[in-house]
């Protein structure tokens, strides 16, 4: 990519070619699926840059849509596994705001004792919301914890940590 793979969002991936004029499937990862094809610049990981136009989007994370210059099947099947990227200034508003996959790497500390209990190796969502995955200091042992205003109390961007309510924390 052009840009630095921090600089990068993965925003989709084509699943599939749908019908016979060229549209794909792609398998949204944004908040609201359709949001995929809203972006500017959507790039594939090579750099090269695509202009999707969103054909529908139903109730699922999979919207159809329509790739410029892709007009039949044969040509869409070959973008089948194409990720999508964006870079991060098309998502973030402000540079106040930060990426869930930003926290990757960050100290957690407990908000009592201002200790630090860990870092965040991975951020899992099977559906119920977010969780992340946590390196205890202390053991070298993985907990989890459900990443909400409940649990969440503070994040640092600057110095790159998070301080939670430790009572959250399933060890």
């Amino acid at each position: 990519m052009a840009k630095s793979a921090t600089d990068m969002v993965l925003i989709g991936k084509i699943v599939n070619a749908h019908g016979i004029r060229g549209d794909v499937k792609v398998k949204s990862l944004t908040v609201t699926p359709a949001d995929v094809c809203s972006y500017t610049p959507i790039l594939k990981s090579d750099g090269t840059e695509l202009k999707i136009k969103l054909r529908s989007a139903g109730n699922s994370d999979i919207v159809i849509a329509h790739i410029d210059g892709v007009d039949d099947r044969t040509s869409a099947e070959t973008l089948k596994g194409c990720e999508l990227y964006t870079p991060k200034s098309s998502i973030l508003s402000d540079e106040s705001e930060i990426l869930l996959s930003d926290l990757i790497g960050w100290d957690v500390r407990d908000n009592k004792s201002n200790n630090v209990l860990g870092r965040i190796v991975n951020i899992y969502n099977f559906g119920a919301g977010d969780i992340l995955e946590i390196q205890l200091s202390d053991s070298g042992k993985m907990a989890m914890m459900s990443y909400n205003k409940n649990s969440v109390l503070m994040e640092n961007k600057n110095e790159r940590y998070i301080k939670i309510d430790s009572d959250h924390l399933l060890a």
